[in-house]
């Protein structure tokens, strides 16, 4: 028997910075790079540089993003988890992101609680905690009493090494079908008369 953890007891959970008015700006002078709930994939941000500026006072800045933060949309319908993979710089989420930090490697790996937010079981548990507003919403409240099964370490890196194994196939998979719908199109097209 796998035996479940609350939340709270094996992580910290804390919440993005929080805007008073627009998060984000075209402006480059804070400095400061921005993840909003749009950018949060599975997979992760793939370009930094791509990301919009916070329209923040650096030195008004409170929450930093440091690598290897789990986020998780708190915010809307759609629930993905990403790891923050970062090292340029200051970087900053909004407070309708959880950023989820474990406390002790040793009992809970952050790979293991990525593949937790993004399984359907996790989807299940978030959901059931997800207020039937007419923006769905997860309080931070409700995020920390969520209990989740923790298997021992050995488990959890098997359940990751065939985590990374999918997501791997789900990459070259889509990119198989953008190709295809790019043939497909192009063949169209043609027969057509139009190229």
């Amino acid at each position: 028997m796998v035996a479940t953890e609350v939340l709270s007891h094996i992580a910290y959970v804390t919440l993005g910075q929080t805007f008073r008015e627009r998060a984000e700006t075209d402006s480059p002078e804070s400095g400061v790079k921005l993840i909003q709930i749009k950018d949060i994939r599975e997979g992760g941000v793939n370009d930094l540089n791509s990301l919009p500026y916070a329209d923040i006072e650096p030195t008004k800045l409170k929450i930093k993003l440091v690598n290897g933060d789990l986020l998780l949309p708190l915010r809307g319908a759609r629930t993905e988890a990403m790891i923050f993979r970062g090292e340029c710089g200051d970087v900053t989420t909004t407070n309708q992101v959880a950023i989820i930090r474990p406390r002790q490697e040793e009992r809970i790996k952050l790979e293991y609680l990525h593949w937790f937010f993004n399984s359907a079981m996790g989807g299940a548990t978030l959901d059931s905690i997800r207020t039937a507003a007419s923006i769905p919403n997860i309080s931070i409240k409700n995020l920390l009493a969520i209990s989740l099964p923790v298997p021992s370490l050995e488990e959890q890196e098997k359940i990751v090494a065939i985590y990374r194994n999918w997501c791997a196939q789900k990459k070259v998979l889509n990119g198989l079908m953008a190709n295809g719908e790019r043939l497909m199109a192009s063949v169209a097209q043609k027969m057509l008369g139009g190229g």
